[in-house]
């Protein structure tokens, strides 16, 4: 048994409430006009529409609304 970082990736899921196999695909996010873009994994139930990630997407999502956050407020500060 080899066990190394790709180890962890989620492939394909099963949606918990329809108990059916999920699709996935990318969302792409883009921040400061297009300067940054974020590439999340996500995977979609096509019958209750329910989206879902893995640890590590949900750590670069959390980091994307800090950072789209911040860019908010910054925009903000130069308006007043």
């Amino acid at each position: 048994l080899e066990i190394n970082n790709e180890s962890f990736d989620v492939n394909e899921g099963i949606c918990p409430r329809c108990n059916e196999k999920m699709i996935k695909y990318i969302d792409n996010k883009d921040l400061f006009e297009g300067a940054l873009t974020f590439h999340i994994i996500k995977f979609k139930c096509l019958k209750c529409n329910k989206e879902y990630m893995d640890l590590n997407e949900a750590e670069k999502y959390d980091l994307f609304l800090k950072l789209e956050k911040i860019g908010k407020e910054k925009v903000l500060a130069l308006v007043k």
